[in-house]
């Protein structure tokens, strides 16, 4: 309930005492407790008390005032004495503040002076809490002692009708069995939602034994509220050694290794008989893996996932076995130093991550033919590198494919639609059968960049010039019209640009006085005009801003306005043009297919878009609408988003991946999902 706090009259400094003369009980005010000295005297015209008849929630306190003047009509400030007609429904303590009891309605007067102020109503509801019970508890069977409890806590709080109560507060405290509870007394929780409920965690205390948290219901003064049924709540769980490690605690092996003795646990009830056919989670750290990460209990209690392989990063490693609230942790230290996959730049696709190395060329991990390796059925999890030898100067990912420019100037493609050229691009009546090998765009331009979309190109020539080749169903090619061009086309307006950046069906390029056009498909608003019209040519993007950096995806896009600020715009967003987000000032960054992702200038990753998979990787599968911290100590040179993944450079040139890995994209053998940076791990030295 709300404490109303009302301020009334001027300072008068010291004040003189009074003599009550309203009848009945009656409580002096005085804000000074120091004898005054003799004062002119004081004649009092009117007492007015402020803001009138009120209605108030049962047990709330309010501070009541009232405006006094003397004969001269100037406000003063004296001592008040206060009067409530019915105590049981309100009171006034020796400060004048009021506490309301019980419901009803009372009259209440202020006097001084033999001045007596006019009677306000002041009438007492019962809205808020009425009633306090668990919601949805039910002690768990399996409680290992120091555990946590497998769910939040949560006190459902209601009202005289059963509706919630919304705004109530809530003191939750360990009362037995030691432990600890978040968040903890005197901290208060509000009731919210349209259960009407407040929640906390609790971890039970280190031995076996009884656990008791306290849910109280409480005032505006923090103590317990004494009609509301129910109140105080309390949750009780008994605690005991319910699950114990059989074998394979405390061992030790290489790095990605798999483990001598493979791991089991057992599972009691309270009297220590064994449970059978209770399903107990596995899950290993530092990306290890278990064979098995869910399984049954034998008749005898016993659980054995299989076989613990290890992950990639040395000392300490665990796998944890959980079953409803109680857990156990195995430990293994591993040996050795993981090799990490080093790389100077990289692109992501859909199931896929190309690399290029030191030495200009080009390795792949992923679902074929997006790898270029020739296979055409045979994903890899590790990089493999692509055929044809050919040295790399840039490479980039879109769609379901690659290109990249060669250090010749010349384009290479590679992938499911890469439309590389009239051969190789497309099949029977039209068909796009994309090429398993880099394949060379028919060009005889010299090109600076290439930019893949979903079925369609673009480059930037030597001089600047954008060109596009691929579909045009939407006027993706820029040049005025909705005809497939198999060999490139100069993209209309005579732009020169700066960089151009490919999204499912438009494209977008930042010119070289740092102004961003875009064109094609804009059914999202990802042209950034303010309108969701195809264009057909290159369209300014609305703003004024200068930009440093654009990227596109599916159906949106961003950038990076010259002063470092993020904006997107289109599709994922709420908005047509490009509207800034409020975040630390950005020097890249790059836009997937719904997710996005951009680096600070020391390197610190944020992520923001679709997080179905992880591909944020801030540890969930929430989604975000604004840049959020990837959680991860890493810093990055470099970045890529892909469809439902992304991949990094770390400062020390190592290539660290997250998201879905469904066919190898992120450097792992088993599909999984990655929530947070993985290095891409090449082997093992002792």
């Amino acid at each position: 309930m709300a404490s109303l706090h009302l301020s009334g009259g001027r300072p008068a400094g010291r004040l003189v005492a009074i003599a009550a003369a309203f009848g009945g009980a009656v409580v002096l005010a005085n804000c000074s407790g120091d004898s005054p000295p003799t004062q002119p005297e004081v004649k009092i015209s009117s007492i007015v008390i402020d803001d009138g008849a009120r209605e108030i929630e049962r047990g709330s306190i309010i501070t009541m005032t009232a405006t006094v003047k003397d004969t001269k009509g100037a406000v003063i400030s004296v001592p008040l004495a206060w009067r409530s007609s019915v105590d049981s429904i309100a009171t006034f303590s020796r400060d004048g503040r009021l506490t309301a009891g019980d419901t009803g309605i009372t009259v209440v007067a202020a006097s001084a002076l033999g001045v007596v102020s006019g009677a306000v109503q002041i009438h007492v509801v019962w809205k808020g809490a009425a009633k306090a019970a668990p919601f949805k508890f039910t002690p768990p069977v399996a409680v290992n002692p120091g555990t946590d409890l497998g769910d939040s806590i949560r006190v459902q709080v209601t009202n005289l009708s059963g509706g919630p109560a919304t705004g109530a507060r809530v003191r939750f405290a360990v009362t037995a069995g030691g432990g600890a509870v978040s968040p903890a007394g005197p901290t208060l929780v509000t009731v919210a939602g349209p259960a009407g409920t407040a929640a906390a965690k609790w971890t039970f205390g280190p031995n076996p034994g009884v656990n008791t948290v306290t849910a109280t219901v409480v005032g505006d003064d923090s103590t317990l509220i004494n009609w509301v049924a129910g109140n105080p709540v309390s949750f009780n769980v008994t605690t005991y050694t319910a699950l114990s490690i059989v074998q394979g605690d405390a061992q030790t092996g290489n790095l990605l290794s798999p483990l001598p003795v493979a791991p089991a646990v057992k599972l009691v009830d309270a009297s220590g008989n064994p449970r059978a056919g209770v399903p107990i989670t596995f899950t290993a750290t530092n990306n290890g893996r278990i064979a098995n990460s869910v399984v049954s209990t034998s008749v005898d209690g016993i659980a054995n996932p299989g076989v613990w392989t290890l992950g990639d990063a040395a000392g300490d490693q665990q796998l944890i076995a959980t079953v409803e609230s109680a857990k156990i942790v195995f430990h293994a230290t591993a040996r050795g130093t993981a090799v990490h996959f080093v790389a100077s730049n990289i692109a992501t696709a859909q199931s896929a991550t190309c690399a290029q190395t030191s030495d200009q060329f080009v390795s792949c991990m992923g679902q074929p033919p997006q790898i270029g390796t020739g296979d055409s059925t045979a994903s890899q999890s590790t990089p493999t590198l692509t055929k044809g030898g050919i040295h790399f100067t840039s490479i980039a990912g879109g769609g379901a494919h690659f290109c990249g420019t060669s250090s010749d100037l010349s384009i290479y493609c590679w992938g499911v639609n890469a439309l590389a050229d009239t051969l190789n691009g497309l099949g029977p009546g039209g068909t796009s059968v994309g090429t398993a090998v880099p394949t060379r765009l028919q060009s005889n331009l010299a090109w600076l960049q290439v930019t893949p979309g979903a079925q369609h190109n673009c480059g930037l020539a030597n001089d600047r010039v954008a060109y596009c080749w691929g579909s045009d169903t939407s006027g993706q090619l820029g040049d005025n019209n909705v005809t497939r061009h198999l060999a490139p086309r100069p993209v209309s307006g005579g732009f020169k640009f700066q960089t151009l950046a490919a999204g499912a069906s438009h494209e977008c390029g930042i010119t070289l006085d740092a102004l961003a056009f875009c064109w094609g498909l804009n059914t999202s608003g990802q042209i950034g005009d303010g309108s969701t019209t195809n264009r057909l040519t290159p369209t300014a993007v609305s703003g004024g801003f200068k930009w440093r950096a654009i990227g596109a995806g599916s159906n949106w896009s961003c950038g990076i306005t010259s002063d470092g600020q993020a904006a997107c715009w289109g599709a994922n967003t709420t908005n047509q043009i490009p509207v800034p987000y409020s975040t630390p000032a950005f020097s890249s960054l790059s836009v997937g297919a719904a997710h996005a992702c951009a680096l600070t200038g020391d390197g610190t990753a944020y992520c923001w878009g679709d997080n179905s998979s992880g591909q944020l990787g801030d540890s969930t599968t929430t989604s975000r609408a604004t840049p959020t911290l990837v959680s991860t100590t890493l810093r990055f040179v470099s970045i890529s988003a892909g469809v439902q993944h992304t991949c990094g450079i770390t400062t020390d040139g190592s290539v660290a991946c997250w998201g879905r890995n469904q066919f190898g994209e992120i450097g792992v053998s088993t599909p999984l999902v990655q929530l947070t940076p993985r290095f891409v791990v090449l082997g093992v030295n002792p």
